[in-house]
């Protein structure tokens, strides 16, 4: 651990507020931090106005530093090692509209207020979608975690990739909780009902399920393989 770790560690334990609280303070205060910086960046509203101007994008949102060639890798946070430009999605996409052919969105929105901040990234993924691109998004399947904490068979657990339990959640409403929750980086939970209303609502007429590294568009079969157990997968179409 280094000296910056743990004078993080021994403040957080001083501070009059929850350990989730100063995580979200934190990030939020990273995300301002990444903002500003872009505002005042000459290459990157050099790098905006060209984007502008582009077609047939594949735009990855929420890359998290694992960036994939020849698409627009996003994130809100800095990786400067895969990232052509910051973008928070919750405070918009700075494209015009229709210029994706696709958007990628892994594990991304179960991270969204589903009231306050979900029907506007929905929107501009609607938005930014060309005419019959498509939007790729896959969140944990809370619908399954349900049924294997309701039906207590060990055989659901172990298809989605906990059986045993881990040692320090060791129970299924535990890891139920851990899933929904995921200290405080969660704020809500999907099933497939759930998701396609929600992207029904945002303008999208033609929406599916679909399976682990299936889909229409063969460019967005790029599912993470460690997620595959415990994932809901979902497209949906611009019209």
């Amino acid at each position: 651990m280094t000296l910056k770790q743990h004078l993080g560690g021994w403040l957080a334990r001083r501070l009059p507020i929850s350990a989730e609280l100063l995580r979200e303070l934190r990030f939020e205060a990273n995300c301002w931090w990444c903002r500003l910086r872009s505002r005042l960046s000459p290459s990157h509203h050099r790098t905006l106005r060209r984007l502008r101007g582009k077609k047939g994008l594949s735009l990855n949102v929420g890359s998290g530093g694992r960036g994939l060639p020849g698409w627009l890798n996003t994130d809100a946070v800095g990786h400067p090692s895969d990232q052509t430009f910051l973008c928070d999605v919750r405070r918009g996409i700075p494209l015009g509209d229709g210029t994706a052919a696709r958007i990628f969105a892994e594990h991304i929105i179960e991270h969204l207020n589903f009231r306050q901040e979900l029907p506007s990234v929905l929107g501009e993924f609607h938005r930014v979608l060309e005419t019959g691109g498509r939007l790729r998004i896959i969140v944990p399947d809370g619908r399954r975690f349900a049924e294997a904490y309701l039906k207590g068979d060990r055989g659901l657990w172990s298809a989605l990739g906990l059986e045993p339990l881990p040692a320090d959640m060791p129970t299924p409403m535990a890891m139920l909780n851990h899933v929904f929750h995921q200290g405080g980086e969660h704020h809500f939970a999907y099933d497939y009902e759930t998701l396609a209303w929600a992207l029904k609502a945002a303008g999208f007429a033609e929406v599916s399920r679909s399976a682990f590294g299936a889909s229409a568009d063969p460019l967005l079969a790029i599912d993470r393989r460690e997620h595959a157990p415990y994932s809901l997968y979902v497209e949906a179409v611009k019209t």
